[in-house]
């Protein structure tokens, strides 16, 4: 049978007696007893929203700048808590090291052992806790993992930080048992996420399927959003909650770049309303308009880059669009 619990909590300006307290109370009913102190106890905003399955715990993380510590746990279960940061980085310490991840990476922590983590303000993350054993028995390894960085195929985290958020759309329109078994997948992407950590260890196929993925998500995050004038590759690694340096490593294995494939949609897109038909009583779109609705910061820049690309200029298109293009 399926266990299933859903929260949600939030802490605003406007909640501020107390905050800190209340934050710390809740964090400990999601995780485990933890001490909180935001930085700004007069400002601090957060949100957590957790949702618990049979063996998972998943939680999406929002919050101003705070220190949290996890004390020294004489008895209880040992449990694994994996972190992947989707915005801002975060430092934390454990078992003597320390260090600090970013958008793209992950960390792993004991439950069993003391740890503290640190974070600035407007941080996020996808965490994602589940009984050792459960991960012990998939990855002997485990304990290696603890307290370190670099230590999962960069490829599969944000797969496997992306399933975990999608988890939640799930809930409850599904079947519990298509959840059971989406929880099960989850656990065992997060195993071969640590087991192909170096390069070296993933087949070559494995590399460039990870590669296609993403590289899918990219071109549909760009369909979506090439109008906006101000879109750069930073917000493609924020939306998909990867790196920048892997955006630009996956549009290389394609052998493209971002700014490439922004220029191609934002022109398909204008030659196509240049080419639109319109009505006796209607007048077709200034040109100055098609330049603003396809994300060109002006209209002497897109005819610039229009003619460059197709050989003629929108006003030579707009009288022959019938015209076979470059």
């Amino acid at each position: 049978m399926l266990s299933l619990t859903k929260t949600v909590f939030s802490i605003s300006k406007s909640q501020q007696a107390g905050s800190a307290q209340r934050w710390c109370d809740y964090m400990g009913e999601v995780y485990y007893p933890l001490d909180c102190t935001p930085l700004d106890p007069r400002s601090f905003e957060g949100s957590l929203t957790a949702l618990q399955l049979s063996n998972l715990g998943i939680s999406k993380f929002t919050a101003d700048a705070l220190r949290t510590v996890r004390r020294q746990q004489l008895s209880g279960t040992e449990e694994v808590v994996f972190i992947f940061p989707t915005r801002e980085r975060e430092h934390f310490g454990h078992l003597g090291i320390e260090d600090e991840v970013g958008p793209g990476e992950m960390y792993v922590l004991n439950s069993s052992e003391p740890y503290w983590t640190q974070i600035a303000n407007k941080t996020q993350n996808v965490t994602i806790k589940v009984p050792a054993n459960c991960v012990r028995e998939r990855f002997p390894l485990l304990d290696r993992t603890y307290g370190r960085r670099n230590i999962a195929n960069a490829g599969m985290v944000p797969i496997v930080a992306q399933l975990a958020l999608q988890t939640f759309n799930m809930v409850p329109l599904v079947d519990p048992q298509v959840l059971k078994r989406t929880e099960d997948n989850i656990l065992d992407l997060m195993c071969i996420m640590l087991e192909t950590r170096n390069v070296s260890d993933v087949p070559e196929s494995t590399t460039v399927a990870l590669s296609d993925i993403t590289f899918q998500r990219l071109s549909s995050f760009l369909s979506l959003h090439f109008r906006d004038p101000g879109l750069a590759p930073e917000h493609a690694a924020i939306s998909l909650r990867v790196s920048l340096r892997y955006v630009h490593k996956v549009y290389q294995l394609h052998g493209t770049t971002f700014g490439r494939e922004l220029m191609g949609l934002r022109l398909q897109e204008a030659d196509r309303l240049l080419r639109a038909p319109y009505g006796k009583n209607s007048l077709p779109l200034p040109i100055s308009e098609v330049a603003y609705i396809c994300g060109f910061s002006s209209q002497s820049h897109f005819s610039a880059r229009y003619k460059e690309h197709f050989g003629f200029t929108p006003n030579e298109r707009r009288l022959n669009p019938s015209e076979d293009t470059a």
